[in-house]
């Protein structure tokens, strides 16, 4: 073979300091979840120069207590594939049930143990603050979940000194279904799910498509609405220092 005779250019580079001038955040989603990355985006989008970097950790189809705190031991090995390197201000772990599942101190130890530099969020401790700065103490709770599943959040947020007023879910599997919910039939049942007697309405599984009616049903129902994906996504970005208050998005990002 004869080598060919020819010239390679190089060129010095110059970087920036900043990819993300506002942000960086981190975010492990499920394998089986097809929704919950793209709406936690939605509540993201008017907040130019926050960047969110994910990935995913396998799980089940069928979202039981037990397959709910199997994920505990994935979460590490998610968190090692989030860029190394890259600071992240925090990470979010996008699953409702499991946080309360595995327990959110056991969370946060496990995105600790490889990022102890970035902050942990889940969307149930996320949940909990957010009821706490609007003032909220009484509850109704729309789910998809299995009853057992449901059991375990209604029992989390008494725990938390919380007045669970009333709670509804579809008894769905896991993801394959849940994910697929039309947003539309959530309004309607949001409707029929919120007590009067509650200070908010929490319709919570990251599975769900939400950011579409969040407005929409606090119109409608005269109080806060909050879901998963939206406190996920506002807790986030207050822990990362990013407190712009915007509209369309529910009064959570009023009061910020």
């Amino acid at each position: 073979m004869s080598q060919k005779n020819r010239s390679l250019d190089l060129y010095s580079p110059r970087y920036r300091d900043i990819i993300n001038p506002i942000a960086s955040l981190g975010f492990v989603g499920l394998a089986t979840d097809r929704a919950s990355h793209l709406d936690f985006m939605h509540f993201l989008r008017p907040f130019e120069g926050v960047a969110v970097h994910n990935t995913r950790i396998p799980f089940a189809p069928v979202a039981t207590p037990e397959t709910l705190q199997a994920l505990e031991h994935r979460i590490a090995d998610g968190v090692e594939l989030l860029v190394p390197g890259q600071p992240l201000a925090t990470i979010s772990f996008s699953c409702t049930a499991a946080s309360v599942a595995i327990g959110v101190e056991r969370v946060h130890a496990a995105i600790r143990s490889v990022r102890s530099d970035s902050i942990p969020v889940t969307p149930i401790d996320a949940a909990t603050e957010a009821f706490r700065l609007l003032g909220i103490r009484h509850l109704s709770v729309l789910m998809p979940y299995r009853v057992e599943t449901c059991a375990l959040v209604l029992d989390h947020f008494e725990a938390q000194d919380f007045v669970i007023d009333r709670g509804g879910s579809f008894n769905l599997d896991g993801d394959p279904e849940m994910n697929r919910m039309d947003p539309e039939r959530i309004f309607e049942a949001a409707l029929e799910a919120c007590a009067k007697t509650s200070d908010a309405l929490f319709i919570s599984c990251t599975g769900w498509m939400t950011h579409p009616v969040v407005d929409r049903l606090e119109k409608a129902l005269g109080k806060p609405v909050l879901t998963s994906n939206q406190v996920l996504a506002w807790r986030a970005l207050r822990a990362a220092g990013v407190s712009r208050q915007i509209s369309g998005q529910g009064q959570l990002f009023q009061n910020t």
